[in-house]
């Protein structure tokens, strides 16, 4: 059965952070980037399932209920290869300094073979239900949507009237990164932390980090570029490492012309670019990164071709404090923030495969994020 036209309604009126909304079979669907970006990506899956991971999306809405229940059905994600297999889906509420989270298991499982669907094991429906505190009058309730998975919202109900909150909306800030800041080891949507420095610094967020596709494709720059935003920041190199998919010929153009083609239309947005945290494998090392037997992501040798030019993250923070410097001449809106500054050698270890942070680092980056960020940039954004 086809979801109710005023529950689509509603949604589509009160989402935040997706750009593409599609009608399937019961419910909605969701994805961070907009549908015509979809043939541009179609060789590596791996875009389009990340994109319809819902980090940082979440309804804003009003309404005076004490009680809210989301239905959805969960398509989480397995791999044949490695034994992978996501967490619960999460779904979060929020109002007036109250949070609450349920998580589940019971949705459908993906199974991925490379870069194939080998198999779906269906599952059933859930339902997160929230008990919020009693108000006399309407006010703003956000539901944010489960970061590590995708899903088909079937219906959003309470026990008062849900509006579409469309009061004086808070500057957007748009985010770029990689798996870093879609942050899939989060213990909830709200432990994103582009999300937790969002909230705590009175922002609108739209997470573009995608786990493992931060390797500054243009169509990413174009959905940025499309985007209204108030803020926008990039956070740029772990992709390009740990893929040795650039060199260091060939990453200085790129990040100039990403940045470019959002300077055409957001001329004077202010844009913070943001160098690797730390991962002591890619350091001094270039990738691909090689996980060990360890459980711990490594990187390579250095190639003989001295010319190749392979990258590592202390090469990357170099040419991006210098891109920043050069732009700035001309730029007085583009600013620069080093890595190591949110998450340093001395957090790794929370990072349990070398690479990713777990729960705890990701609070971590979102705290020396809010205390550490260039409050130029975003007393710019805020006007």
């Amino acid at each position: 059965m086809a979801i109710n036209p005023d529950t689509a309604a509603l949604v589509r009126a009160s989402i935040r952070g997706v750009s593409r909304v599609l009608e399937g079979e019961r419910g909605l669907l969701f994805s961070r980037l907009p549908e015509w970006t979809y043939p541009q990506h179609a060789h590596a899956p791996v875009v389009a399932k990340m994109a319809e991971r819902l980090s940082g999306t979440h309804l804003n809405l009003l309404t005076s209920a004490t009680r809210i229940e989301v239905r959805y059905r969960s398509h989480r994600d397995a791999n044949l290869a490695d034994g992978f297999m996501a967490g619960a889906s999460t779904i979060s509420v929020t109002t007036n300094g109250f949070g609450a989270s349920v998580s589940h298991t019971n949705g459908d499982l993906q199974v991925w073979n490379g870069d194939v669907v080998q198999e779906t094991r269906l599952g059933e429906d859930s339902i997160a239900s929230f008990e919020l505190p009693a108000s006399d009058r309407a006010r703003r309730v956000q539901i944010w949507l489960p970061h590590n998975c995708s899903i088909e919202l079937l219906e959003v109900s309470a026990n008062a009237p849900l509006e579409a909150d469309l009061t004086e909306p808070l500057p957007r800030w748009v985010h770029y990164g990689s798996s870093i800041s879609h942050c899939e080891d989060a213990d909830s949507p709200l432990g994103v932390w582009p999300v937790a420095a969002a909230r705590e610094l009175g922002f609108e967020i739209y997470n573009l980090g995608m786990g493992g596709c931060a390797n500054l494709e243009q169509f990413s720059a174009r959905t940025i570029r499309d985007l209204p935003a108030e803020l926008i920041s990039l956070k740029l190199g772990i992709n390009v490492v740990n893929g040795a998919n650039l060199t260091s010929r060939t990453f200085g153009p790129a990040a100039h012309g990403f940045i470019d083609t959002i300077r055409d239309k957001h001329t004077t947005t202010p844009i913070l670019v943001i160098s690797p945290v730390c991962c002591p494998a890619h350091e001094n090392n270039p990738g691909p990164s090689e996980l060990g037997a360890d459980g711990k992501v490594g990187g390579q040798e250095f190639s003989r071709h001295t010319w190749i030019g392979e990258l590592t993250l202390c090469s990357i923070r170099e040419i991006l404090a210098e891109l920043v410097e050069v732009r700035a001449k001309t730029d007085p809106n583009i600013y620069y923030l080093d890595g190591l500054e949110l998450f340093s050698e001395a957090d790794a270890p929370t990072m349990p495969d070398g690479i990713h942070p777990d729960a705890a680092g990701y609070r971590v980056i979102a705290q020396n994020f809010v205390q550490k960020h260039p409050r130029e940039w975003a007393a710019k954004g805020r006007g």
